[in-house]
Parts: C-alpha cells; structure tokens; sequence
C-alpha cells in the first residue's frame, strides 16, 4: 500500500484474495502454531560486522519512481556501513510482489526479506501459514517494542495461532516512511475562494460549499476502477468515530461493531457530497489517476489521497499543501495510516540474523532522512526535519510529527477481513449511482465482517 498510493492498495486486496486460497490449497490445516516459525531461543546476533560475508535476498516493491529511489539509497548507506553484507534487490510492482509472495516463501530457496503487507490480506494469512519468522527475539534485541509506537507495532502483530490481529507476537517491522490518507488542496484556489486551510470540520464544509458556487470542483476525485471512494470515506470515519473503536474494530477487539466506528455517518456525507455535486462531474467514469492528475493540473480544490502519491513535476509542489481532516467534535485530527511498506523475514531464512539488522537499519533515523531527501514524508522520527523550499513536504513532515506526538492513527479499515475493501468499493458504487441504500453499504460490511470471523472460529 506504499508510498501506498490507492492503484497499489486495491490491486493487493484482489491479488490477496487469490493468495488466501492458495495457502488454503496448498496447505490445509497449517497454522503459525504448528509451523516452525519462531526466532528461536536465546539471544540472537545484532553486530552485522560480525556475521562474516552474507547475502541477503530481499523482495520489495518499490519498482519506480521516488520509492525505487528511496530504496537504492537506503541499501547504498548499509552496505557503506557493513560492506561484509550485500543486499541482493528484486524490486516487483506490488501487486506481483504479492502474488508471488506464497510460493516464494514455500520454494526450496526462499528470499530472506518479503514485502508482507499488513491486514489479513496478506501478512495475516502468511502468518497462519508458518511462511513468516517470528520477530519476538530481535524485537527484544534491538528495543524494536520501546522504539516505535504502539500504534504501529500493532500493525505488524498476530496472535501465534494466526487468528488474531494487533496482539500477540511481531511478525514484521515498519520502515521510517509513512502513509496516510490526508487531504490535499490548491493554496492559489483556496485563496480565490477567501478561504484558509481548514481546522475546523465546519469550515472544510463551508470551503466545499464556497468552491462549489465559484465554480470550482470542490473535491477531485475519480472512480472509474474504484479507487477512489475509499480516502474520502475513511477520512470521514476517523471525523465522526471515535478513534479507539475504529481500532478495535479493524483488529477485532472486544464486540465493536462497524456501526460505532463513525462509518455510517461517513456513508450518509459522501452521498450528500455527491448529490450536492462537491465531487468530480462524472466522477464514477473517471479513473482515480486521472482525477489525481487532473487536480495536479489545477482542477480542483481538495483531493483526497496517500501521501506522497500526487503527480507533481519537479516545481509544482510549491503549489499545493496538506492536511488531515479536522474532527468534527474538534478533537485532535485522526488519520489512517502506516509505514510505507513493511518487511517480514522468511521462517526459512539462514541469515535471520542480518536480515533483522537490515530490518532495523530501514526503520532508522538515516533511512528516514533519506526518506526526506527523496522528497517523502518520514516515520518513527518525528524530529527529522523538511528541507527549505518545499511547502508541500513541509505540511507532511508537519502531519506525521502531530500524529506521532498525539498518538492519533488508526489502521486501515479494510485490513479487517480480505475481502472488506471489495465490499466496500462494490456497495458503494451501487449507493453513489442511485441503486442501493446507506443501510445497504453498512449492512454488507457487517456481514463481511461476520463472516470471516466465523472462519477463524470466532
């Protein structure tokens, strides 16, 4: 999900769904608990000049683009640092990366490093699967469980038997380069229309409300692939529900159900703003890379998206600026997010060991000033600093240091069975073009919801 742009999120859930029946197949009755993925006991090796010459297989991807530069630049300053140690890159497109994932890790020769994406669409699955080391030890060794916040361990965490997210032992590690979905605007259009940027859920409406009567697309957005309701909706979410029961929900903590996570009202005010014709016209047959390029052409006042997934020339992001949507109780802002990639360790790596330190190295304060360095928004480090002369980074490095300081992230609502982003997308659609209910919409996802849980005994 990566810098977790909107393609790469929705592309991963329908490659997942195919993962899921390809462990299911392949490996009936298989759980965490009955597979030898544990990082075993005693104390493990965390001076990677020590572990003599080693080769690390490493699958991640960050194929293009700012991402293959963030990358290549992060095992540059590792390999500088611990030349005994070659990091050996198979940068894949993400939905391949995913695909090919179970039966990487099932061959005889494994890679020792995998993009495992969070949520039961992927790393959850693999976990249940004994594909994935547990990361207990090293956490230990390397003070992994004091250094990132809870929120973020969170998301890398499974119950040993497989069957519960968000507790339970670490089976991957984030790397120092958020993404969430924030709120993008045009500061030249926002001028126009005597408006500032919005700190109050009031005044955002008022902004759509002004745009829409100067002539002026209130929010950009397209849905043509269905890849673009979901930011708006789950922005509006963490607006109206309280950020504790989203959380619950989405790992399926206590008896949360969807309608206390603030998603009905969320359902309710999108469809207000298409009726009220804030959105794109004709947003339900534009594709959400054209509406995204459309509002970095000028087009628009607000567009709702993953950091760092605008596409901008080198010089426009002078022109534009973010934020997170304002709470409507006026609360401290909530946004949902996570690393930009997270990386697992083979269950059958044989150099466990340097794969952890490679691990760490990616979730340091360096790989995070590269992160800035490339011109995206870091994680963990809330102290790195935005270079001079980019407004646009500026307000992203700005947000992740609010949410780390507030502790104000949720995980992604979909991760909470692998098929709730399909649920979502399809019952949406079927609302916004006039041929199904609100109550539709909320009710298909609590069935979803029900029904995998049954699946893991619950």
């Amino acid at each position: 999900m990566v810098s977790r742009n909107r393609t790469r999120r929705i592309t991963a859930l329908f490659v997942c769904l195919g993962v899921a029946g390809l462990l299911a197949g392949c490996m009936p009755g298989t759980t965490a608990a009955d597979s030898d993925n544990s990082a075993g006991k005693g104390p493990v090796a965390t001076d990677p000049a020590t572990m003599g010459k080693v080769t690390l297989n490493v699958v991640d991807a960050f194929s293009g683009g700012v991402d293959n530069a963030w990358m290549a630049s992060v095992v540059k300053a590792f390999e500088k640092k611990y030349p005994n140690i070659t990091i050996k890159r198979t940068p894949m497109a993400w939905g391949d990366a995913m695909a090919a994932l179970p039966l990487k890790l099932k061959s005889a020769n494994p890679p020792d490093i995998v993009p495992a994406n969070n949520g039961w669409q992927s790393m959850g699955t693999l976990v249940r699967g004994g594909l994935l080391l547990n990361l207990d030890n090293y956490a230990h060794a390397y003070g992994w469980k004091n250094s990132f916040p809870q929120s973020i361990l969170n998301q890398h965490m499974f119950s040993t038997d497989g069957k519960q997210m968000g507790t339970g032992s670490l089976f991957g590690t984030p790397v120092a380069r958020a993404s969430l979905i924030e709120v993008y605007y045009n500061r030249s259009l926002l001028k126009k229309i005597g408006a500032k940027v919005p700190t109050t859920y009031a005044e955002f409406q008022a902004a759509l409300a002004k745009a829409k009567s100067a002539g002026i697309t209130p929010v950009a957005l397209g849905n043509s692939n269905q890849g673009g309701i979901t930011e708006p909706l789950f922005s509006l979410m963490n607006t109206f529900g309280p950020q504790s029961k989203i959380t619950e929900f989405t790992y399926s903590q206590g008896d949360v159900k969807i309608a206390d996570t603030g998603f009905p009202k969320a359902v309710s005010t999108l469809k207000q703003w298409s009726d009220r014709g804030y959105l794109t016209k004709g947003y339900a047959g534009v594709d959400s890379a054209d509406a995204a390029q459309s509002f970095a052409n000028g087009k628009g006042l607000f567009h709702f998206d993953y950091s760092g997934s605008l596409p901008l020339k080198p010089g426009q992001s002078k022109n534009f600026g973010s934020f997170i949507l304002p709470r409507a109780d006026g609360g401290k802002p909530v946004a949902t997010g996570s690393s930009a990639a997270n990386f697992s360790i083979s269950s059958k790596s044989k150099h466990a060991d340097a794969a952890a330190a490679f691990l760490d190295f990616m979730a340091g304060e360096q790989a995070a000033e590269l992160a800035v360095a490339n011109g995206t928004m870091p994680l963990l480090h809330p102290d790195v600093k935005a270079p001079a002369g980019d407004p646009l980074l500026s307000d992203d490095v700005a947000i992740t240091r609010s949410i780390s300081a507030n502790g104000t992230s949720v995980p992604y609502l979909d991760w909470t069975t692998p098929t709730l982003l399909n649920t979502i997308n399809t019952t949406m659609q079927s609302l916004l073009a006039g041929k199904s209910t609100e109550k539709a919409v909320v009710t298909a996802a609590d069935q979803d919801v029900t029904a995998f849980a049954k699946t893991l005994g619950k």
